[in-house]
């Protein structure tokens, strides 16, 4: 209630018929205006008491999400007018719930229109004692989003393609030339002796294994990738990984150490896609220690932050220029002697399948920090488990 009508309702016994006449048309005014703004609005409004009694719905709900036609929409039941299981549910619990905001998006079909997807943002309102519901169509980003990914994807795709091309250049010469002087020698000499031909012979073999690989991880990273997410410990990972990694790194003078929180909430992930992509960063750490590093020490670390768990693997190693830095994600490029350069686009590319993302910090001669993000799941973010187990 407005302080004007708060006010003027103190008063009323003291005011005339024609005083109130006008307060009550002002007020009407202001109220059709107010309502009509809304129904204008592309946002659906749906304000909902603690008894799921609808006190104010907004006509572009009935264009946002399917429901029965009434002749009166204030008044109904929360039941009686959504019947969509999933945003009923969440509307509950949000009223039940102690949180001040929330927010989720669903998909559902809508008749005449095909599948919508839908945002909904919750917000508590003090006077009247309520929640307040809006609703927005969010089909178009979501399709565009998936539009976009699916050309970043083709545009990846040649661009790996042209690596593989040029890839298989150095080894496809190699073989011409060996073939070649196979050929000469053959010609001067008229026969080639067993251990002639096995010389030659091994160089082709090498090259063609060479190519293979090049083919077998180019296939690996183009290919669509089977994900299959279940909740798991951010901890459990980094624990099992490390079983496997340490006594390399205990070998080689590395030390290993491990910053994990303490609790942490589950996530959604593939564990052993986790677990490759962190042996991988840890792998590429040992790798980028210079041997003559003075205490060399890689350290994994997991945290909260905002609703991502972060996996953090850091070294004090060679660390890498700036325009280094650019590249690493890019097919084929690589600062090692040997390798594809396809492991860091496929480890970017396992993060994004996780709705997730890896980033990266380093500084010349110093060392580096690759972070790998994942989403923590709606119903985990006020959950907590110890030691993310």
């Amino acid at each position: 209630m407005s302080q004007f009508v708060k006010k003027a309702s103190s008063k009323i016994a003291k005011m005339s018929d024609e005083e109130i006449r006008r307060i009550i048309e002002t007020q009407s005014s202001e109220l059709k205006i107010r309502n009509t703004v809304l129904d204008m609005s592309f946002e659906g409004n749906l304000l909902v008491d603690a008894n799921e009694t609808v006190l104010y719905m907004n006509d572009t709900m009935k264009s946002l999400i399917p429901m029965p036609q009434y002749r009166k929409y204030q008044g109904q039941k929360l039941s009686r007018l959504i019947s969509n299981a999933e945003i009923v549910e969440f509307i509950r619990s949000f009223m039940k719930g102690s949180k001040d905001s929330d927010s989720e998006v669903f998909e559902f079909d809508f008749p005449g229109e095909g599948i919508k997807s839908v945002d909904c943002s919750a917000g508590r309102v003090k006077d009247p004692e309520s929640c307040l519901f809006s609703f927005r169509d969010v089909t178009f980003f979501k399709r565009f989003r998936e539009e976009f990914r699916r050309n970043e994807s083709l545009a990846q795709m040649t661009t790996m393609a042209a690596g593989v091309a040029h890839e298989i250049k150095n080894p496809l010469a190699s073989i011409s030339i060996y073939l070649q002087l196979m050929d000469k020698l053959m010609e001067k000499k008229g026969s080639m002796t067993r251990e002639e031909a096995k010389k030659y012979l091994d160089v082709v073999s090498e090259e063609v294994d060479r190519i293979n690989r090049i083919a077998v991880d180019f296939l690996f990273a183009v290919k669509p990738m089977k994900v299959d997410l279940s909740p798991c410990g951010a901890n459990d990972i980094v624990r099992k990984t490390m079983e496997v990694v340490a006594p390399e790194l205990e070998e080689k003078g590395i030390a290993l150490k491990l910053n994990l929180a303490t609790s942490l909430p589950k996530v959604f992930a593939d564990s052993s896609l986790m677990q490759q992509s962190l042996l991988n960063l840890v792998k590429n750490a040992m790798q980028a220690m210079p041997e003559d590093r003075k205490d060399p020490c890689i350290t994994v670390s997991t945290y909260m932050d905002s609703d991502m768990v972060k996996l953090s693997v850091a070294d004090n190693g060679c660390g890498m220029t700036e325009e280094q830095m650019s590249k690493i994600f890019e097919p084929y490029y690589t600062t090692k002697s040997s390798g594809t350069g396809l492991g860091l686009t496929v480890l970017f590319k396992i993060m994004k399948q996780h709705g997730g993302d890896v980033t990266v910090h380093s500084v010349y001669g110093e060392g580096s920090e690759f972070i790998l993000q994942i989403p923590v799941p709606q119903n985990e973010r006020f959950r907590i488990t110890d030691g993310g187990k």
